[in-house]
């Protein structure tokens, strides 16, 4: 059920100048909606009780009927409207309350709004009550106007039921009341009482108005306040409180309100704060939005800007990872941060700006030297770009002649004369210090050390899936698993550890090393992409034939010959 807001202005009519008051009084509210909203121009049903006593009190009287809002939501009714019922109350017998409940369809389905106390008396109403004796003894009536009662030593304010309105005192001053004087005007003449009578002046006949008279009293201070009415002394809110603390009864909890108008509020408040909420949330979303278009503005721009900061307890070049491996007795290295790329068009080398990125398809366009403006990631053997003669050792070779890789049909390692063939001697790249000599491959002997014979080697590696690309996982030689993620060391599945990009970045600043399966190239024909991966040595087997370490699940092998023209992936490393 919805609550109804109601903002309630009840206004009394009084008696004046008529023999008898009227039997009703004014009243009118200002009806909301549960959001706070005006509910204008519409019939609304009305129930008015009037209880006695309390909030909860009896009912002594009660209406209803339809009404209709104006343009700002608010309604008027007459209470009582000269009922029978009305016109019995008491209103001596108070406390009242004036209860409203209202159905904003129109009919009797009513919701409750609100319940208030009637601070002032109807004392028009009241006034009919005036002049009744009370008998204190049986042959004794005292009229209570009189304020005092000499006769028995009493003090007037220590009687019960003492008269509060000057109708029920005596008249004897003479002060003007609504039976004492009849004016009527006729023509140019106005009879007091039928009998004496004044010839008014000519700008004044037809009609009197308070206006026209000369000198008029206009401040309350010219008159005489021999009624002993308040004057000009100030109240403090302690005052008020000491006559009525009612101020205390509303708002006393807005987390579990106790009062139906508090639980009305706490609904508008709740409302408000949901919406506030809403609004906050989308902008929040808004500004992740705008985050993850800078970010990936950023990474587009990142193969032209160093983004790598040094340690300083172990001090690293842009490009390196911060895991320590040791990769022979005396020697350990940093791996780069990811898999090393080429665009042909542009002649320029970098490193994958994620370790689990690989380029898939666009490897298919190697051969387009000086169209190809895509990121390639499967080399020939010994591909860097080194001018040995002839169209050899070129990154966009694609031929599947072996011996056109080597200077002798014996082939060599990419070491001594041959190192300039090695993809990091030769080239700078951007991404990784932008300099020669600074990187290269790891050699057969190497990658064995690195995956079986340091300490604890089986325990640290295994397969693994980061942000839904298969690959192997190596870890460094001191290894601590951050808090919240595990690492299970199989080499049976590609799901025996699962990644998102933001969990593999806590397990990259612990030092974890991640070599995507990025499949394998033959001319220009890539294939097996997530599948397997083979990358590199420095080490060949013969003349037409290099090492790879290969993955694969339950395949992984160190020492995998691979012939010189199919295209492998290169991890390249540098001596730490």
């Amino acid at each position: 059920m919805k609550k109804v807001l109601t903002t309630l202005l009840a206004i009394v009519t009084f008696a004046t100048l008529y023999a008898q008051a009227p039997q009703g009084f004014n009243y009118q509210a200002t009806v909301r909606n549960a959001a706070g909203q005006l509910m204008t121009n519409r019939t609304v049903g009305v129930r008015i009780s009037i209880l006695q006593g309390s909030s909860v009190g009896t009912i002594i009287y009660q209406q209803e009927a339809p009404v209709n809002t104006n343009a700002n939501g608010l309604f008027t009714l007459i209470v009582g409207d000269n009922s029978a019922d009305f016109a019995n109350i008491n209103w001596a017998n108070g406390p009242y309350y004036i209860h409203s409940e209202i159905d904003l369809a129109g009919g009797t389905n009513y919701t409750l709004s609100t319940t208030q106390k009637i601070l002032a008396v109807p004392y028009a109403l009241y006034a009919n009550l005036a002049g009744k004796a009370e008998s204190v003894s049986d042959d004794w009536t005292y009229n209570e106007h009189d304020p005092y009662f000499r006769d028995w030593g009493y003090l007037y304010d220590s009687l019960r039921n003492v008269p509060t309105n000057l109708s029920q005192f005596n008249n004897d001053v003479h002060y003007l009341t609504a039976g004492d004087l009849l004016l009527t005007l006729h023509g140019d003449t106005l009879f007091i009482n039928g009998g004496s009578y004044v010839i008014l002046p000519f700008n004044m006949r037809g009609t009197i108005e308070w206006d026209s008279v000369l000198n008029h009293p206009t401040h309350l201070s010219q008159f005489i306040n021999d009624l002993g009415f308040i004057t000009d002394e100030t109240q403090g809110l302690n005052d008020v409180i000491a006559i009525n603390n009612n101020a205390y009864n509303q708002i006393k909890n807005v987390y579990a309100p106790t009062d139906p108008l508090d639980a009305v509020n706490k609904a508008y408040m709740d409302s408000a704060l949901a919406a506030e909420v809403a609004a906050l949330n989308a902008r929040i979303d808004s500004l992740n939005n705008r985050l993850d278009s800078l970010n990936a503005t950023y990474n587009y721009y990142f193969d032209s800007v160093n983004n790598r900061i040094y340690q300083l307890e172990h001090p690293r070049i842009n490009g390196a990872l911060p895991g320590i491996f040791s990769v022979g007795a005396n020697t350990r290295i940093n791996f780069s941060q990811g898999n090393l790329q080429y665009r042909p068009r542009i002649k320029t080398w970098r490193f994958a700006v994620n370790q689990y990125d690989v380029a898939g398809s666009a490897n298919n366009n190697v051969y387009m030297q000086a169209y190809c403006s895509d990121w390639i990631d499967l080399f020939g053997y010994g591909t860097s770009g080194w001018d040995g003669g002839a169209g050899r050792f070129m990154p966009y070779e694609t031929t599947t002649n072996n011996t056109e890789y080597t200077e002798d049909p014996n082939g060599n390692d990419l070491t001594g004369f041959y190192a300039n063939a090695d993809w990091g001697y030769y080239n700078p790249i951007i991404n990784g210090g932008n300099q020669t000599a600074l990187w290269r491959t790891l050699t057969s002997t190497e990658w064995t050390y690195l995956l079986t014979q340091r300490t604890n080697a089986e325990q640290l590696k295994g397969m693994a899936t980061v942000e839904n690309t298969p690959g192997y996982v190596i870890l460094p030689d001191t290894w601590v698993c951050p808090t919240g993620l595990t690492f299970v060391n199989s080499n049976s599945s590609y799901t025996d550890n699962v990644y998102s990009a933001a969990n593999w970045a806590i397990m990259e600043a612990a030092g974890a090393v991640f070599l995507p399966a990025a499949g394998q190239r033959s001319s220009s024909n890539t294939t097996n992409v997530g599948t397997i991966g083979n990358y590199w040595s420095t080490s060949h087997v013969n003349g037409t034939t290099g090492y790879t370490f290969h993955i694969a699940p339950n395949a992984n092998q160190m020492d995998n010959t691979v012939t010189y023209s199919t295209g492998c992936s290169v991890r390249l490393v540098r001596e730490y």
